[in-house]
């Protein structure tokens, strides 16, 4: 094994009926947490999981994320998850993927940048100070180009209002990443989109959304993309920002 290839973590995952959705393909939330689930495992391997970083009061916590998916994964299909580290910077840690199906051929392909919250103060760790790795010897980043832009939409469009529910909550009490996601793909629907899945999307975390609190959807269309912004109804403050495109099934 070459140094590079320390850095390199691959597991396999099945798609099954609670991945799937109607028309019997893997989600996008679903590859989303198989992305995630991949990342946990290799933090913990690398000396960085969850577990390591409670014992020091630090927990993980993601900040932006996008998956671009090239072909929908059917039920029943194993996929093999590959993920590494990409660098770190000021509080942020880089980290992508990489999914392949049996022949090896691109699935879809993920980057994500997570952060160190400390929970005595819910403020962000400098990620020096408790992920550090040689950056010289880990694999390429998955995209090779820059990331379609991530802009607040201007005017918004079919705006939707839901409420988050104690069954959105994770662990630290507020909305589970992956919920969002899901809203943005019940939005479509109700957006003109229905029979469109998400194809690629690309979402900014800004700040919590806890249970029973009301949040505010809107969007405007760019490029052949939909930019979606949700914001708290009660403050008016951005909860977080989406850039997305849909493909019809």
């Amino acid at each position: 094994m070459n140094m590079s290839e320390k850095y390199l973590f691959e597991h396999t995952k099945t798609v099954h009926h609670f991945h799937a959705g109607p028309t019997g393909l893997a989600t996008m939330s679903a590859l989303c947490r198989f992305a995630q689930e991949s990342a946990g495992c290799h933090a913990r391997d690398l000396g960085f999981g969850s577990l390591s970083l409670a014992s020091r009061n630090i927990a993980w916590v993601l900040r932006e994320q996008t998956m671009d998916v090239r072909r929908f994964p059917a039920l029943g299909e194993t996929l093999r998850i590959r993920t590494w580290p990409t660098r770190a910077e000021r509080v942020l840690c880089h980290r992508d993927y990489a999914m392949v199906d049996g022949e090896d051929n691109i699935v879809a392909l993920g980057t994500s940048a997570w952060f160190g919250v400390d929970l005595a103060t819910r403020r962000p760790c400098k990620a020096e100070s408790f992920f550090s790795l040689p950056w010289d010897l880990v694999p390429a980043p998955a995209f090779d180009g820059p990331l379609p832009g991530l802009e607040a939409p201007e005017g918004e469009n079919a705006r939707q209002v839901r409420t988050a529910r104690s069954s959105d909550m994770d662990a630290l009490g507020h909305m589970n990443n992956l919920r969002y996601v899901d809203w943005i793909a019940d939005y479509l629907a109700g957006a003109g989109h229905e029979g469109s899945v998400l194809q690629r999307v690309r979402i900014r975390y800004a700040r919590e959304v806890v249970a029973g609190e009301r949040v505010v959807i809107g969007h405007d269309l760019v490029g052949g993309d939909m930019r979606i912004v949700m914001t708290g109804e009660d403050h008016g403050r951005e909860v977080c920002l989406a850039r997305v495109t849909a493909q019809q099934v």
